[in-house]
């Protein structure tokens, strides 16, 4: 049995009811216990083109969702005991995943939640950044990223949380980091980016993740890190699990491959003790 399959079995276990009827038969001592099955667990995942799993699959969903997106294989590692709604969608900021929250009610046992780096526009500095003619555009894109890190994002990511577990007040609630864009290397062939820049986009990202981290802890929601997962599987890696540049003209750069959602954010989430309290 894979670790993520043990896991959701123990979260079907305490998040679904199950129901023991006694039936009796001729002699009135006589009682025989029938089990009735659980009902699957009630998920949904809410966020970007990550959670979406764009770039992962080829898909003709207008919002990138696709099959090799984790939420579709928590899912699966579930075998039936959980029902999933992907309401993720490329391109999505905090302010539209509050928008995505009106899919939630009562009845939703457990969410999870990819956003953050499109209120930075991050993917837009960085190919802003890979034009070393645009030197000048690049700074300012990355003077522009730290005022929105510094401001913009808490807010944004405090009003998505609180909207979330207004709509879904007894759900496990879980919000994920992302994953550093570029291993520690100080050649790379493969990307069209100076050392510098690539630090420095590690950097924001840091600082992305460190916002969502601190903005769960605020709103008691559980934070999973994906960055130690990816540690040796950013792009210039030898393996990276991360589209590179070839994702440049239909904007799958930097988005997880089908090996990034499978062994980079299935086991952080399906390890994060969702069954423990938040």
């Amino acid at each position: 049995m894979s670790k993520p399959t043990a896991i959701f079995q123990r979260v079907v276990a305490v998040c679904a009811t199950a129901a023991l009827t006694a039936t009796a038969w001729a002699a009135p001592a006589t009682a025989v216990a029938v089990a009735v099955a659980p009902a699957p667990l009630q998920y949904v995942a809410l966020g970007d083109s990550y959670a979406a799993g764009f770039g992962a699959a080829p898909t003709s969903d207008k919002c990138g969702r696709n099959g090799a997106a984790y939420p579709a294989l928590l899912a699966r590692e579930a075998h039936g005991g959980i029902s999933v709604r992907n309401a993720a969608c490329t391109g999505a900021t905090t302010a539209d995943v509050i928008r995505q929250a009106s899919v939630l009610s009562r009845r939703t046992q457990l969410v999870t939640i990819t956003a953050g780096a499109n209120d930075l526009q991050l993917r837009q500095l960085l190919a802003t950044c890979m034009n070393r003619l645009a030197n000048a555009a690049c700074q300012s894109d990355n003077l522009a990223v730290n005022r929105r890190l510094a401001e913009d994002l808490p807010r944004g990511l405090h009003r998505m949380l609180r909207a979330v577990t207004a709509a879904a007040p007894n759900a496990r609630i879980v919000i994920t980091g992302y994953p550093l864009p570029f291993a520690k290397s100080p050649k790379c062939p493969s990307v069209p980016l100076t050392l510098r820049v690539r630090a420095r986009a590690n950097h924001v990202v840091t600082r992305l993740n460190a916002a969502i981290a601190a903005a769960a802890a605020r709103n008691k929601v559980r934070f999973v890190d994906v960055e130690p997962g990816f540690a040796a599987h950013g792009l210039c890696s030898r393996k990276p699990w991360l589209v590179g540049a070839e994702g440049m003209r239909d904007n799958r750069v930097l988005h997880p491959t089908a090996t990034g959602q499978a062994r980079g954010y299935l086991p952080a989430i399906a390890g994060s003790g969702l069954t423990d309290r938040a």
